[in-house]
Order: structure tokens, then sequence, then C-alpha cells
């Protein structure tokens, strides 16, 4: 009878992607001090060898982890959702296992294929930035329950939590629109976002019904943080003043205090100048300079609803009817949004 074949060791790992043992582990340990480059080629051995660490060896499934997938962990909103998670994870003994993808789909579709050889419980996917295909592709040969938060998928052992995130927009887009505003921009998420196109969608849709058309598009910030925001914004500002718009929708609350601070460097007020609208509500929102107007999402109740879910599923019920759920959010006025001033004056 033919032997078995060998498993694969951390040294098998080491030899393919070129590196030492301690690296390896120092990867599959997500500990610092290894560059992008070592780190991927690494996560490439380890899926294209099979190689399962020592931990799993004889256990193929860890009964009381689950994987938390977040683009950015230095963004309020994901930790919200960690804290929603965790605080429903604790209930029961399950431990989180969190995730930062760096807002990079290379690293998210590493991870996933890591989780596929090593897996847990059940997994929790917050934004995912891969493509429809490659998670199909990957889920293939997955049957751990997994819940994706603002993201819509149907397959099997698989739901969705999903924020009305076009009607939200709608609503803030008419609140400019009610305010004067004609002249609107929308800065939007990185281009692999599902959740930016919805914003747009509901942007869009608002400024059709009153004969409008949204603003000089502006390409997607190379990171949604508040350094993009900035960024972008500035560019809005170096149209000439007849054509900067009076009101503008940020993809996030973090873009939008970027654009609040560019607004400023331009010696520029706000609202009386540019209104400006975040979304996401988080913690520092009522706080800036002025205070933000944003949609409120409610985010650690997602973390908490999608932990109940899926413990639900690993229990082995089935996903809630049609595979989702949709939750509402607020529109917050604050300070930040105001009359147009330019409209009698020729410039809308």
């Amino acid at each position: 009878m033919k032997a078995d074949r060998p498993r694969p060791s951390l040294s098998d790992v080491a030899h393919q992607a070129g590196v030492s043992p301690a690296t390896v582990s120092r990867v599959l340990n997500h500990t610092a001090g290894v560059s992008e480059d070592v780190r991927q080629r690494v996560l490439h051995s380890v899926s294209n060898l099979g190689y399962l660490a020592p931990p799993y060896t004889n256990t193929p499934v860890r009964p009381n982890s689950v994987a938390l997938l977040i683009p950015d962990i230095l963004n309020p909103y994901f930790t919200e959702v960690v804290r929603g998670v965790q605080m429903e994870a604790s209930l029961d003994g399950f431990m989180p296992l969190v995730l930062d993808t760096h807002e990079a789909s290379e690293r998210e579709v590493e991870f996933l294929k890591i989780l596929s050889v090593q897996p847990v419980s059940g997994i929790i996917a917050v934004g995912s930035r891969i493509s429809n295909d490659e998670l199909v592709s990957i889920r293939t040969h997955m049957n751990i329950p997994m819940i994706m938060i603002n993201r819509i998928l149907h397959l099997p052992n698989l739901a969705c939590i999903l924020v009305d995130l076009e009607n939200a927009t709608y609503r803030a887009t008419r609140h400019l629109i009610d305010l004067g505003h004609a002249r609107i921009a929308f800065l939007p998420g990185p281009a692999t976002s599902e959740t930016s196109n919805l914003r747009r969608r509901g942007v869009d849709k608002a400024m059709a019904e009153s004969g409008l058309v949204l603003g000089r598009g502006i390409s997607p910030a190379t990171f949604p943080d508040i350094d993009g925001g900035f960024q972008a914004m500035s560019a809005l500002l170096a149209l000439p003043p007849s054509e900067r718009p009076t009101g503008v929708i940020c993809y996030n609350d973090l873009m939008a205090l970027g654009a609040l601070h560019a607004i400023r460097t331009h010696h520029l007020r706000c609202p009386e100048d540019i209104s400006i609208i975040g979304i996401d509500n988080i913690g520092m929102t009522p706080h800036s300079n002025p205070p933000l107007t944003t949609l409120a999402i409610p985010k650690a109740q997602m973390g908490r609803l999608a932990m109940q879910i899926l413990r639900r599923m690993i229990a082995g019920q089935p996903p809630p009817e049609d595979s989702y759920s949709l939750v509402d959010c607020n529109l917050i006025l604050r300070e930040s949004t105001g009359p147009c001033i330019h409209r009698n004056n020729g410039l809308n």
C-alpha cells in the first residue's frame, strides 16, 4: 500500500519562500519585523503547500475561535464593530482573532486561504475588498460558516448584514439640496469597495430627482483616511471658485475630517463656504471643528448581530431567510452643514 504523502513542515515553507523558519513563524503569528513582500511570499508558500501549523495538526477545527477580518484596524468604525463582536462572543467563550487586511484585497485573499487550511469555527468579514469571483472560488473549498458585513453574496453557509447605504446617502443629499446646494460632490472610497458604489448611487438618485448632476468626479482615495480626505478635498478646492462644490458628501468620517482640514487650510469656512457630511458617526465627530453632520451606522450593534447569527450557524442552524439582514442608519445633524449662501448670487 502506498505510503501517505509527508505533511509539509515549517522548514518546507521557509525553503520554498526563500526565508528562515523564524521568519515564517513571525508571519504566521502576525508579529512585527517582516516586510510586505516577504509576508506575501510566505503566505503564498503556506497556501501552495497546504501547510498546517502544529496547533492545528491534531485538531482540525478550533472550537472556540472566530476569525474577524477588517480592512483597517486604525479606523474607529472597524474597532467599534470589533468591540460588538467581542462583547457578544464573550457570552459563551468564543475568542475572536482579529486580522487587519490594511485595505489590501491581496492580503484578504491570503488570509482566507490560510483559514481554509488552518480552519476556525467561523469567519466574520467586514467591508470585504475582494471580487465576487475570488470570494466564490475561495468559498468553494471552505465550508466554514461565514458572515459578511456590508457585502451581499448568495452562497451556501454564508450570511450577510447590510446597512441601507443607498437610502442613507439619498437622505443626506436631500438634506443638502433642501439647504439650497446645487453643486454637490462625493468623495469616494477605495475602488474595490462595494459600499462606495452604494453610497454613490444614493447621491446620484437624489441629484437626478432634483434635475441636478453630481459635481466633478474625484478619483477614489488612495486610502480612506484623514490624509485621503485632505488630498481629495484639496483637489476640489483647486477648481475655480465658480466650479467648486458648496456641499460635499464623504465616503466616511475620517475622509470628512480631512476635508474639514483642507477647507481651513484654504482659508475657507465650513459650513458658510462648503457644507460637509460624513458617514459612520465615529466617536470624534461631535468634537470636530465644526462638529460633523454624519450618517450614524450602528457599528457595535452590527458586530453583535454578526456574532449572534454566526453562533447559530456554527451550531448547525441555517442562515437567516434570504441570507441577509438589513439595518438602517440615521442622519445626525450638526454644525458642518448649513444653507448655501451662494444660491442667489449666480454661482449655483
